[in-house]
């Protein structure tokens, strides 16, 4: 018999559809049953998915024709019989609102999460704790869901190599109880960042045919004794590691822009010389959201972006920019904050003409009510900068930075911390920073069809510990 070895996760979650994803540990169909009635007496099977060993026997349920703003209570089975209202309270979602209609929302988000690491899932039992209070509408993962490459941490006690070894860092540890509980009860939007390939890596070249991970790294590993391809970065161990990522992450999101060849078959190709990312945009009312792909073209000390996700998100800014009251940029790395003697140059400062770029564009289109999420530094901060334009009106930017989920904290690197004085930033203030494990709330409110934008920081218990009106 079958069994849901991982999930749910609800993803891909918009006005009128929803992606439903399980992970069983054998073949197995996938059938997704939902209804409005909490115990799901009046459930109907609305879909199913084939999992195969191909996929990692992951595998999603696409529901469409929903009713926006509408709460719907669902199951996932490996079988065709429908689940027994005696098992109730059944987990639920609710839509999301039409396009373009100014709705108040809240929504949590956060990064790198290594069970185990500080404080046994403390941080993500709070978050799901508060679920009610702010009734958090959705749960934005921006990276490092899993560190496939943190032997001590990762389940394996080696470093993940192959298919197999990424698949099982996931069931390690997405299988921890806080994280699926909150998985079944918060829909979710990822991302990934390094870890979930290897630490700070990137391409060699633009072809995309080898990586590269920091030489400390493969010192450490030499000494340790690991093997000659853990202290690489093989294009084999990237294609796997991105295989793994599309079955547990991407294969659940909204449309990706441009995605890989391969993708209809859950089998994305890495293909040198590519022009693909795992970039997506969705929309949540009166809020419109870009989601970064940092990672997958990146190539070190030469470019973040590839020309073809620069492409879309200037696209997407003009399309956006007077349609939405509220813009969201989401970056697993921080765009705003800068260090002292930072070596590894692996955020948007290691690629300051692409970060200038970026902050140039946002004030040649003059793009106001603008929010940079980002996560990754192991600490928490509220950054505005006011950007100069050639009109008399001035743009405000706010970075909101949340992260660890559960990690070791880094209050040397907040020491370390520096301004960003680049051109077009007239203006650089900082409205908090907090170092220790954490999660954000972003409330956006409308009043006139006028934006206000609050940002929280929590920690693994009590009430919020800084914030912020934006």
């Amino acid at each position: 018999m079958p069994n849901l070895v991982l999930g749910p996760v609800i993803g891909g979650l918009s006005h009128t559809t929803v992606n439903l994803w399980g992970r069983a540990d054998e073949r197995a169909l996938l059938s997704a049953w939902l209804g409005r009635a909490p115990d799901l007496s009046d459930a109907r099977m609305v879909g199913s998915s084939l999992l195969v060993e191909a996929a990692g026997f992951s595998g999603k349920v696409q529901i469409t024709g929903l009713k926006p703003n509408t709460t719907y209570h669902y199951a996932l089975t490996l079988n065709e019989t429908p689940p027994k209202p005696e098992n109730a309270p059944f987990p639920s979602f609710t839509t999301a609102p039409p396009p373009q209609q100014p709705t108040d929302f809240s929504f949590a988000f956060g990064s790198c999460f290594l069970p185990g690491a500080v404080n046994d899932g403390a941080t993500l039992r709070h978050l799901a704790q508060l679920l009610p209070q702010h009734d958090l509408r959705f749960l934005l993962m921006l990276g490092d869901q899993i560190y496939a490459d943190l032997w001590w941490g990762n389940g394996l006690g080696k470093i993940a190599l192959t298919e197999e070894d990424y698949r099982a860092v996931y069931l390690h540890t997405w299988g921890h109880p806080a994280w699926r509980e909150l998985m079944r009860r918060l829909p979710a939007y990822m991302i990934l960042d390094d870890h979930e390939v290897d630490d700070d890596w990137a391409w060699t070249s633009a072809d995309r045919y080898e990586g590269r991970i920091p030489w400390w790294d493969a010192l450490v590993r030499k000494f340790k004794g690991f093997p000659a391809e853990a202290r690489r970065l093989s294009h084999r161990r990237i294609q796997a590691a991105l295989q793994v990522y599309w079955e547990h992450q991407a294969m659940h999101a909204p449309p990706l822009l441009l995605p890989p060849d391969g993708v209809e078959f859950d089998r994305p190709l890495i293909l040198p010389g590519d022009h693909s990312h795992f970039a997506y945009t969705f929309e949540w009312g009166g809020a419109a959201f870009f989601v970064l792909d940092t990672r997958t073209q990146r190539v070190y000390k030469h470019r973040l972006l590839n020309r073809a996700q620069w492409k879309a998100l200037e696209d997407w800014l003009l399309q956006v920019k007077d349609r939405y009251p509220v813009k969201f940029i989401v970056s697993s790395i921080t765009v705003l904050s800068d260090l002292w003697g930072d070596f590894t140059r692996d955020r948007w400062n290691g690629y300051p003409d692409e970060r200038r770029r970026l902050l140039h564009l946002l004030a040649a289109n003059e793009v106001q009510n603008l929010y940079l999420l980002t996560g990754d530094l192991h600490s928490a901060h509220a950054i505005e900068v006011t950007l100069q334009t050639a009109g008399k009106t001035p743009v405000k930017v706010w970075e909101f930075c949340s992260s660890p989920f559960e990690q070791k904290p880094s209050k040397l690197l907040m020491a370390l911390a520096k301004s960003v004085r680049v051109h077009p930033i007239t203006d650089y203030r900082v409205h908090f920073r907090y170092s220790e494990p954490n999660f954000g709330v972003v409330h956006v409110h409308f009043s006139e069809g006028r934006p206000s934008v609050r940002f929280e920081i929590y920690g693994d218990s009590g009430p919020a510990k800084s914030a912020v009106e934006a």
